[in-house]
């Protein structure tokens, strides 16, 4: 056995140990946190496809939310797309859709308002001269866009429920 070997297992042994004490746990390792997402109501009051998308994408990430569950989630969206690449003909060739997710967490058994944020999303995508192409480019970064969100507002919640229940 050479030194660097010995070196490199010496090294990573201490590394092990450092990280086992720094009290690192995984935020759904909880299952208090898991089952707290499960008792959500998710509402998404928008009627465009972008909100259908969110709605489908938050119920994914807090699982099947419990009838008359003690939380309400109210998330509204706002969208918008800018353009990135500019060809020499001063048209755009790539997009970035924006989408702005405003929520509020409200506890149903006492009325009061838990949680109020809002998250921000972006998923770039391009744009072809065909406009088939080009709108199933956009919905596809719709639907990125959503589940991203979803995501993120699952992240925010997890870590407040988690801070709420330690005392």
């Amino acid at each position: 056995m050479t030194h660097l070997t010995l070196f490199r297992g010496l090294v990573a042994s201490l590394s092990f140990l450092v990280l086992t004490g720094c009290g690192f746990q995984p935020m759904y390792a909880d299952p208090g946190t898991v089952a707290a997402l499960r008792n959500f109501q998710i509402e998404t009051p928008g009627n465009d496809r972008v909100d259908q998308l969110l709605g489908e994408a938050l119920r994914d990430q807090f699982g099947s939310p419990t009838a008359g569950g003690r939380y309400r989630l109210v998330a509204e969206s706002d969208i918008s797309s800018t353009g990135l690449g500019i060809g020499a003909d001063d048209i755009a060739t790539r997009m970035a859709l924006i989408m702005r997710v405003d929520f509020t967490v409200v506890d149903t058994q006492s009325g009061n308002l838990v949680l109020t944020d809002f998250v921000r999303s972006e998923a770039s995508y391009d744009l072809p001269a065909q406009p088939y192409a080009a709108e199933s480019a956009r919905r596809d970064a719709e639907e990125r866009a959503a589940r991203d969100a979803a995501q993120r507002i699952s992240a925010r919640i997890a870590r407040q429920t988690r801070r709420a229940a330690t005392p």
